[in-house]
């Protein structure tokens, strides 16, 4: 479009456009940077247009470039304050620019008048941390704050029976798994813990693991989940609903003797399996203490002796996440689009929880991100899940719907169905 500009006034043009994604895609340090290996070349065609050139076609290639690493910065201001600064005092293009920032606590945005489709309609959104789902629901119902995200289950039939308050479900478009150790190399684990080696080194043990879980009672216990064994959501084709997602085949993968049979093939005695460290937030999306507590006691009873290290959701993201620490097992919380999935399984991706390398199930995730044919596509997508649920590094537990509850008596708001809030979707009730 012409005359776009950046909050701070700078052209917003091809120039910048480029800038941006040569960035995250020469960045070796960025998490996103193995994601961007796709792109071959960005060239400037006029200052509206680029072309984009792929080494070899990249089906889910629009979703690829409008997700992560995706964010335009402003190419001069970025030089002018360094990447320091700019997270303090960011600058971008959206309808909304940050005018108050205090980390972890509070975030206040105001309408911007330059916004290419027109400022919001709601001028001024105010950020609030609050950690404890009891403390926001109080909030919400005192008047406090507008809209809470994740209203716990038992508090929905209170909500729904207030006047001026409205409660709204939709898909979050985020899932919940245990990321399991398969090596010690990558974050600090190795360091932190030195000469110590997780029992879920051992395929048998993870498989164990994986069939000791009772998923559809771990969602009932998240209150607002479904139970599901792929880390893709089912309502793409990539999530295969009628077969590996369906209710019969998560309640047949829920083994406890199956589970007891790979500890024994393992090399434990009955009642007698390894030690397992669990790692787990407060609080994410809601539910994660309660569903680590009763994780833990599900693999309890097949013989697994568990430390559960449940921490601050912000001390878990700086130690655990970012930090690298986990041990044998951690909780987290994922997007659940198809597009990056493979990405995350491939051996040039690193990150600081895990890396996973094996060579048959990397040049799969290799066909599906360039094999364009969508049915072709699909019968190696069904080749790639074998791999996923056996290899059981990643074991998925359930797709999180978000429970939102907000001031009706004030506000309209109609929520994404991909579980961002832009607040562009809100607007103040008329009358």
């Amino acid at each position: 479009r012409e005359g776009l500009t950046f909050q701070n006034g700078e052209v917003l043009d091809a120039e910048a456009v480029k800038w941006n994604i040569d960035r995250v895609r020469t960045r070796e340090d960025f998490l996103v940077y193995p994601q961007w290996q796709f792109i071959a070349e960005v060239v400037v065609i006029d200052p509206l247009t680029v072309d984009i050139i792929t080494a070899q076609p990249h089906p889910y290639f629009e979703y690829d470039v409008s997700f992560n690493g995706c964010q335009l910065l402003p190419p001069d201001y970025m030089a002018e304050v360094g990447e320091e600064e700019f997270a303090r005092r960011p600058v971008g293009s959206g309808p909304y620019r940050l005018v108050e920032f205090t980390e972890s606590d509070r975030y206040v945005f105001e309408a911007w008048d330059g916004y290419w489709a027109g400022p919001p309609a709601v001028d001024r959104v105010i950020y609030q941390v609050i950690p404890e789902q009891s403390a926001q629901v109080a909030a919400l119902l005192a008047g406090q704050v507008d809209m809470i995200p994740a209203v716990p289950r038992p508090d929905i039939p209170l909500l729904e029976g207030t006047e001026g308050i409205s409660v709204v479900r939709e898909t979050s478009n985020r899932m919940a798994h245990f990321y399991l150790r398969v090596e010690t190399e990558t974050g600090a684990m190795d360091d932190t813990y030195p000469g110590y080696q997780p029992a879920t080194l051992d395929n048998n043990v993870r498989l164990a693991i994986s069939h000791a879980l009772d998923r559809e009672l771990l969602a009932e216990v998240q209150g607002s989940a479904h139970a599901r064994l792929l880390r893709v959501c089912d309502y793409y084709p990539e999530g295969f609903a009628s077969t590996f997602n369906n209710p019969e085949t998560i309640a047949a993968w829920y083994d406890p003797d199956l589970a007891r049979s790979l500890l024994a093939e393992a090399g434990y005695a009955e009642g007698a399996g390894p030690t397992i460290y669990m790692d787990a937030p407060t609080f994410q999306f809601g539910g994660e203490k309660e569903v680590a507590e009763v994780a833990a006691a599900m693999l309890e009873e097949v013989g697994f002796t568990v430390e559960l290290n449940v921490i601050d959701s912000s001390a878990y993201n700086e130690q655990i996440t970012s930090g690298g620490n986990n041990r044998d097992m951690m909780l987290t919380t994922l997007g659940c689009s198809p597009s990056l999935v493979p990405t995350f399984y491939r051996c040039a991706w690193v990150q600081a929880n895990y890396n996973v390398c094996v060579d048959e199930w990397d040049a799969l995730g290799g066909q599906i991100l360039t094999t364009v044919d969508p049915e072709a596509r699909i019968a190696l997508w069904e080749q790639w899940w074998d791999y996923y649920l056996n290899y059981a590094q990643t074991l998925t537990l359930y797709e999180i719907d978000s429970i939102i509850a907000y001031n009706s008596a004030d506000f309209e708001f109609t929520p994404r169905k991909d579980g961002w809030f832009t607040f562009r979707d809100l607007r103040p009730r008329e009358g």
